[in-house]
């Protein structure tokens, strides 16, 4: 086949695919094509041929076209959630968390930022790598503004560079929010761009994201419902239910872990060490309560570190080494023990792992290599000095040796 003819087939595929859609979408609004054509001031002939594939609307009709028929653009054209390289989008977060959790903090964040850049422009339909992107622009914004403790001069002289990259964090944002039909890209938009809002102390602006969220406060919960719409009459139905029952204490388990996470850092800044002490050990407490479940571990093990970290901060803020150490080797221990449980689970089938634990904790059980771990605990360690004298961490490093 000549590539003319090559070129000329790949058109007339994509024309029919444009007409196929529009065909669909207006069927499901339940309109004829000359009420269409109507809407479009056309004349229903010339839907008639978009449908057929025997021509092509306008370019100027294109976004006509797609709020006639209460569409996106891309999904005019055939570009659904479903089409996107999720993989492709889960690979790249791991690439981009280990190049902010390596090396400097500011740095880091800025190497994440640049290379989730990149990435969107390479995948521009790609929403979950969209997503990434606006998380990774939220959480460099802590070494951005003055008045936040993180504050490591970033953007100091370059203001100019800053605000260009936290509109485009916002564009694409609002892209993923409006198209992606995707209501848990959406939420996590809104929750990074809450967040960027927060440390640029735009307030009333960040309201408005934190009010698009969803709560907890009446209880009404989609999760506490589902067990009860799958059919146990079945063997199928049954693992079914148990895997949905497993899936929604992981799901509340991290929402209360993300609470006591946030909460002990926010203490160990602002709080005297008596109330973190208490604050963080109870959190601990009840992680520890959880992980006694295997199919939990995987939901609490990053929040247990993170309280360990921020209670470890709070001791070496204070001068307090020893006990900064005697956390530290509890944590390490705990560590230990996860990387062991891990390298075990990982032996098995990679569906098996799936069935018990489910999909994301069979992710994170697969990354969380003794390598891995290592690389966060240095960067963990490059956070730590930072809050307090070298003095203090010199004497913290000899006790922990």
């Amino acid at each position: 086949m000549h590539l003319r003819d090559k070129q000329r087939f790949e058109r007339e595929d994509k024309d029919m695919a444009l007409g196929n859609n529009i065909k669909k979408y207006r069927r499901d609004l339940g309109i004829t094509q000359e009420e269409l054509a109507g809407i479009l001031c056309v004349t229903g002939q010339a839907v008639s041929k978009w449908e057929s594939g025997a021509g092509m609307p306008d370019v100027t009709q294109i976004v006509p076209l797609a709020q006639a028929l209460n569409v996106s653009t891309d999904a005019l054209f055939g570009f659904t959630p479903e089409s996107y390289d999720v993989k492709l989008a889960d690979e790249v977060g791991h690439k981009a968390n280990d190049l902010r959790d390596s090396g400097e903090q500011s740095q880091g964040a800025l190497e994440a930022v640049e290379y989730l850049d990149r990435q969107c422009e390479e995948n521009v339909f790609n929403y979950g790598i969209m997503m990434r992107y606006v998380q990774a622009v939220a959480h460099m914004s802590r070494y951005v503004n003055p008045e936040n403790s993180y504050y490591e001069e970033l953007f100091k002289d370059d203001e100019k560079e800053w605000k260009k990259i936290v509109r485009t964090a916002e564009n694409r944002a609002m892209q993923v929010i409006r198209y992606s039909n995707d209501k848990d890209l959406a939420d996590k938009c809104h929750y990074a761009l809450a967040w960027l809002c927060w440390h640029s102390q735009e307030w009333e602006k960040g309201r408005q994201h934190i009010e698009a969220l969803p709560t907890i406060r009446s209880n009404m919960l989609q999760e506490t419902l589902l067990p009860y719409y799958i059919p146990i009459d079945t063997e199928d139905g049954k693992q079914r239910w148990k895997a949905q029952i497993r899936d929604n204490y992981q799901n509340f388990i991290r929402a209360l872990n993300k609470q006591i996470v946030y909460t002990a850092e926010a203490m160990s800044w602002v709080s005297p060490l008596k109330e973190v002490e208490e604050n963080c050990h109870w959190g601990l407490s009840m992680i520890d309560e959880f992980m006694k479940d295997e199919r939990m571990r995987s939901c609490c093990q990053g929040f247990y570190r993170d309280t360990c970290k921020f209670l470890i901060a709070a001791y070496l803020k204070a001068g307090e080494t020893v006990k900064a150490a005697e956390e530290w080797k509890r944590l390490s221990a705990k560590i230990d023990e996860y990387v062991a449980f891990c390298s075990q689970v990982n032996k098995q089938p990679k569906a098996e792992v799936v069935r018990i634990y489910g999909e994301k904790a069979a992710d994170n059980m697969s990354h969380y290599t003794r390598e891995w771990i290592d690389g966060k605990l240095e960067f963990m360690l490059g956070q730590l000095k930072s809050r307090c004298s070298k003095e203090v961490f010199s004497e913290f490093e000899k006790l922990i040796a």
